[in-house]
C-alpha cells in the first residue's frame, strides 16, 4: 500500500506540473498570438475605415457636418490642417489640443499621402493605433483605436488560468488515486494517433474510450478542414470585396477630380464625365446592395433567431407567373438593346416565400442569361408545376454555356465564367451567389444543365406547392 500510495503521489505531482506548465505556456503563447492578431486586425480595420472616410471627405462640401454624422463606434476621428492645427476631434475640443504637425503619422501622411503609428496618446493616456490619410485639400484625416497591451490581455486570462489549474489538480489527483501500476502500464502502450491499433491488448473498459478518441480525432480532422476552407473563403471574399469596392470609388474620385480641377472645359465632356460618375455610383450601389443581401442571407441561414430571417422580409404567397412578368418588363429593353429575344412561358403556380428574394432570384438568373448570351440569342423565363406537383422556375438561354468543371463554381461569390464580358456589362459577380442562398432559404433545389457554345438551363424547384386553403 505504501508503494502504491507513493507512486500515486508521484503520478499526481507529475500530471499537475505538466498540466500547469502546458497551461502557462499556452496562456503566454495565446496572449502573444491574440495581441498580435488584435493589432493586425485593428490596423487593417483602421486602414479601411480611414480610406472610406477620406473618400467621403474628398467629396463632401462641409467636413465638420460629415464627420459629425459618421458613426464609427469607439474609433476616434481627428481632422488636422496642413500646418498641424487640429480642426476637428471626436473626443476632445480642438482648441485644447496641441499642434499635431510633429505626430509621426501626420508628418508621414503629409509627406507620403498616408501614415501609421502606435504610441501612448498624450490626450487619452492609453496605447493607441493611428492611421492617417492626406486629403485632396492638403489636410489630414486621422483615425485611431485603443489597443489592449500584453499585460491587459494576460490578466484577462488569469482567472481562467487559475480555474484550469484547479481542474488539472483535481483530475491529476483522481487519476493518481487509482491502482497506479495496473493503469499506467497499458496506458503507456496507447497510440493516440491510431487508437484502434491498441484495442486488442487494451482493457475491455478502455475500448469505448479508444473508440471515442478515434471518432473525435476524425471529427477534429473534418472540422479543421472545414475551418481551413471557411478561412480561405473569408479571405478571398474580403479581398474581392475590397477590390470590387475600390474600382468604382477610384473611378468616381478620378472623374470628380478632373471636373473639379477645371481640366474638363466643354459642357459635353462634363456631361460625359458626370454620366460616368453616375454609372460608377450605380455599380457601387448595386454591389453594396448585393453584399447586404448576402450578409442577411448568411445570418438567416446560420442563426436560429427568427429576427435574423425577418430582416429579409415576411413570407407570403407569391404568384410565380406574375413575378416572371414583372422581371420580363424590367429586362425586355435591356435584352432588346443586346439583340436578345426575351420571352415568358408560364403556368399557374404559387409558392410561399419572401417576394423580394424570389424576385431577385429570377432577375439575377434572367440578367445573367442576357449578359452571357450571343447576338440574336434567345432567353426563356418559365414557371409551373412539374410531374411531382412541385413548383419550379426555369431560365434557359442560347448563350455561351458553362464548362462542366465550372458548374459548381458559378455559385461562388465573385466567380465569373467570362470576366471580361461580366465587367463590361456591369456584373458584380454576386448574382448567382444570391440565387444559391435565396434557393437554400426557400428549401429549393438548383439544377444546372449546360453545353459550351449551345446554352444553359437553370431550374429552381421548390419543396411543395402553396395551397390557397392555408391562407
Amino acid at each position: 500500500m505504501t508503494t502504491r500510495h507513493s507512486l500515486s503521489q508521484r503520478v499526481f505531482a507529475t500530471l499537475f506540473i505538466m498540466a500547469v506548465a502546458v497551461i502557462v505556456v499556452f496562456t503566454v503563447a495565446g496572449t502573444l498570438y491574440l495581441q498580435g492578431n488584435l493589432a493586425d486586425s485593428t490596423h487593417e480595420e483602421l486602414r479601411e475605415e480611414t480610406d472610406v472616410v477620406a473618400a467621403a471627405l474628398n467629396q463632401a462640401n462641409d467636413d465638420h457636418v460629415l464627420l459629425d454624422q459618421i458613426e464609427l463606434g469607439d474609433t476616434r476621428v481627428t481632422l488636422v490642417a496642413d500646418d498641424g492645427t487640429v480642426l476637428y476631434d471626436s473626443d476632445e475640443s480642438p482648441s485644447d489640443m496641441a499642434n499635431h504637425a510633429d505626430r509621426p503619422e501626420i508628418a508621414e501622411a503629409l509627406a507620403d499621402g498616408d501614415g501609421i503609428s502606435e504610441r501612448s496618446s498624450s490626450t487619452m493616456g492609453e496605447t493607441m493605433l493611428y492611421n492617417a490619410v492626406r486629403l485632396d485639400d492638403g489636410s489630414v484625416i486621422r483615425l485611431s483605436k485603443r489597443q489592449e497591451g500584453y499585460f491587459s490581455i494576460f490578466f484577462t486570462l488569469l482567472i481562467p488560468l487559475l480555474c484550469l489549474g484547479a481542474v488539472a489538480a483535481l483530475l491529476a489527483w483522481a487519476a493518481a488515486s487509482r491502482e497506479a501500476k495496473a493503469i499506467i502500464a497499458p496506458l503507456e502502450l496507447v497510440d493516440l494517433d491510431h487508437p484502434k491499433r491498441n484495442m486488442e491488448n487494451a482493457y475491455q473498459e478502455m475500448v469505448p474510450m479508444l473508440e471515442r478518441i478515434e471518432n473525435q480525432r476524425q471529427e477534429l480532422k473534418r472540422q479543421m478542414r472545414v475551418l481551413a476552407d471557411n478561412d480561405r473563403m473569408r479571405r478571398e471574399f474580403t479581398a474581392n470585396i475590397t477590390h470590387e469596392l475600390k474600382t468604382p470609388l477610384t473611378a468616381i474620385s478620378g472623374y470628380a477630380e478632373l471636373i473639379g480641377s477645371g481640366m474638363v472645359a466643354s459642357e459635353d465632356d462634363q456631361r460625359d464625365f458626370a454620366m460616368r460618375i453616375y454609372k460608377e455610383a450605380g455599380r457601387l450601389t448595386s454591389l453594396v446592395n448585393d453584399i447586404l443581401t448576402l450578409s442577411n442571407l448568411d445570418e438567416a441561414e446560420h442563426s436560429a433567431d427568427a429576427a435574423a430571417a425577418s430582416v429579409l422580409g415576411t413570407r407570403e404567397p407569391v404568384d410565380l407567373p406574375r413575378m416572371l412578368d414583372s422581371v420580363y418588363q424590367r429586362l425586355e429593353g435591356v435584352a432588346a438593346k443586346q439583340g436578345i429575344l426575351l420571352t415568358v412561358s408560364s403556368c399557374p403556380a404559387v409558392v410561399e416565400g419572401v417576394p423580394r428574394l424570389l424576385d431577385e432570384l429570377v432577375y439575377n438568373l434572367a440578367s445573367n442569361a442576357i449578359r452571357y448570351n450571343k447576338a440574336d440569342g434567345f432567353v426563356l423565363l418559365a414557371c409551373g408545376l412539374n410531374s411531382d406537383e412541385r413548383p419550379y422556375i426555369r431560365v434557359s438561354d442560347t448563350g455561351i454555356g458553362i464548362a462542366e468543371e465550372e458548374r459548381e463554381k458559378i455559385f461562388e461569390r465573385f466567380y465569373r465564367v467570362d470576366k471580361s464580358r461580366s465587367k463590361a456589362r456591369g456584373g458584380t459577380g454576386l448574382g448567382l451567389a444570391i440565387v444559391k442562398h435565396a434557393a437554400v432559404f426557400h428549401n429549393a433545389e438548383l439544377n444546372v444543365e449546360s453545353k459550351l457554345g449551345e446554352g444553359t438551363c437553370i431550374t429552381v424547384t421548390f419543396s411543395e406547392v402553396f395551397h390557397m386553403d392555408r391562407a
